[in-house]
C-alpha cells in the first residue's frame, strides 16, 4: 500500500471542498487516502507526494486516527466512522497484524466482558465485604428519627449478662413473632402491653385455659390481627405443647436455645423435629431475638436489600435467608456491632413508615447509599 505526503494539507478532502480552487497553490502535510493523487490529476490538477518511510507512516496513521475521531465527534456522522474505521484498518495492518486477529480479539472480549448494548454506567467500585455503607445508613436513620428503636441489642445484652429467660418469656417472644408476620410492625409495637394483658402475662394454664378463637377476637379487637391470626391462635396449644415437649429432653427453653448454633435451632423450630406450626425461618429468628439470641430476622426487606439487584451481596436476585444470615454474622464482625443492631440498621432502612428509602418500589434518587448500589435504573 502507498500513502502520500501531500505537504501542508489542513483538513483537506475532496468530498467537502472539490478539487479545484480549494488546493491551487496550497501546500499540504497530510496523509491521504492512496487515490487522491490519481483523483486531482484527473482534475486536471497538479500534486506533489511522496512515500513515507515506515516509522513515519506510523507516526502519520496515529495522527489519522486522533484526527478522524475528532471529526466523528463534531459530526457524529457514519461517513466519519467509515473514515475512522479505514484509519483503524490500516493500522492494523500497518503494524503487522491481520483483521482476522483484530476482529477475535474483539469477538474475544465481547465473549468475556460483554459489548455495550446495555448503556451500563460504572458509577463507583468498592470491595465486596466492605460493609461501611452501614454506618452512613445508621446515620442517616439516626438523624432523621427514623431508625427503628427495638429492645433487641438490650436482651442479647441480658443474656450475655448471665441473665435466664423464663419459659413465659419464651412464650412472649414466641407469640411477638408470630404477630409480626404479614404485618406492619408500627401498628402493633405501642400496643404491645395490651398483647401482655390480653396473653395472661404468658401465664401457661391460663393460656391453655383459653380457645384459640379468644386470643384472635382480641387480637383484632388490638388492630393487631393479620391474615394469619385465625391459624396461628387455633395452633397455639399445639405450638406450647411442643415447646414443653423440648423442656422436658433440654431441661428448659433456655437451655435449648443456647444448645446448638443459633442457624440450627432455627432449622429444627421450622423444619425439623421440633417444627412449630406457621414458624418459618424468619419467624424462628425473630423468636430467637426475643430472648437475647443475637441474630437477624431475614424477611423479604432484609433479602432483598442484600440481593444482586441492589447491594449486591449475593448473587441471586434476592438473598436467601440462610445467606442473609451469612451475610450479616460477617458484617458484625467486621463493624464490631450486634446483628440484631444491623438487622435494625436494614429493616429501618427498607420498611414503610420508617426510612422507606429502599422498599419494593427503591426511592433511588434519595438514597443515601446509592453508589454503592448495584441496582440498574431503566433509562
Amino acid at each position: 500500500m502507498y500513502v502520500y505526503d501531500l505537504s501542508g494539507c489542513k483538513n483537506w478532502k475532496e468530498e467537502d471542498e472539490g478539487i479545484g480552487e480549494s488546493i491551487m497553490n496550497k501546500s499540504y502535510h497530510k496523509l491521504v487516502r492512496d487515490r487522491i493523487p490519481e483523483i486531482i490529476e484527473a482534475d486536471g490538477k497538479a500534486c506533489t507526494w511522496e512515500t513515507l518511510s515506515q516509522e513515519e507512516y506510523l507516526s502519520l496513521l496515529d495522527e489519522k486516527l486522533n484526527e478522524e475521531l475528532a471529526e466523528y465527534q463534531e459530526s457524529k456522522s457514519l461517513e466519519e466512522l467509515a473514515d475512522l474505521l479505514e484509519v483503524m484498518q490500516a493500522v492494523v495492518r500497518a503494524r503487522g497484524w491481520t483483521l482476522e486477529q483484530l476482529e477475535q480479539l474483539r469477538a474475544d472480549k465481547a465473549a468475556r466482558r460483554g459489548g455495550f448494548e446495555k448503556r451500563i454506567l460504572l458509577t463507583s467500585v468498592r470491595k465486596k465485604e466492605d460493609y461501611r455503607y452501614l454506618l452512613v445508613m445508621r446515620d442517616f436513620l439516626q438523624a432523621s428519627g427514623k431508625l427503628y428503636s427495638t429492645t433487641f441489642p438490650q436482651l442479647v445484652r441480658q443474656r450475655q449478662q448471665g441473665k435466664v429467660f423464663s419459659f413465659e418469656e419464651h412464650l412472649r417472644g414466641l407469640i411477638y413473632a408470630q404477630l409480626s408476620a404479614h404485618a406492619q410492625w408500627h401498628h402493633i409495637a405501642p400496643k404491645l402491653p395490651q398483647v401482655d394483658v390480653l396473653f395472661f402475662h404468658y401465664d401457661v394454664p391460663a393460656v391453655l385455659a383459653q380457645e384459640g378463637s379468644y386470643f384472635t377476637a382480641g387480637l383484632k379487637q388490638l388492630s393487631c390481627a393479620s391474615q394469619c391470626t385465625n391459624r396461628q391462635m387455633n395452633h397455639l396449644k399445639e405450638n406450647i405443647a411442643i415447646l414443653q415437649k423440648i423442656i422436658s429432653e433440654y431441661g428448659s427453653m433456655d437451655v435449648y436455645v443456647i444448645s446448638a448454633p443459633p442457624e440450627d435451632i432455627v432449622r429444627d423450630l421450622s423444619a425439623g423435629e421440633h417444627k412449630l406450626y406457621g414458624i418459618g425461618p424468619a419467624l424462628a429468628w425473630e423468636y430467637l431475638r426475643n430472648v437475647g439470641i443475637d441474630g437477624v430476622k431475614p424477611d423479604i426487606h432484609v433479602c432483598r436489600f442484600l440481593g444482586a439487584s441492589r447491594m449486591g451481596e449475593s448473587d441471586q436476585e434476592q438473598a436467601t435467608p440462610a445467606e442473609a444470615v451469612a451475610i450479616v454474622r460477617k458484617m458484625s464482625e467486621q463493624l464490631h456491632l450486634p446483628m440484631v443492631e444491623i438487622d435494625s440498621i436494614l429493616w429501618s432502612y427498607c420498611a414503610s413508615h420508617y426510612g422507606e428509602s429502599c422498599t419494593a418500589t427503591p426511592r433511588c434518587d434519595a438514597c443515601v447509599v446509592r453508589k454503592f448500589c448495584t441496582r440498574k435504573e431503566s433509562v
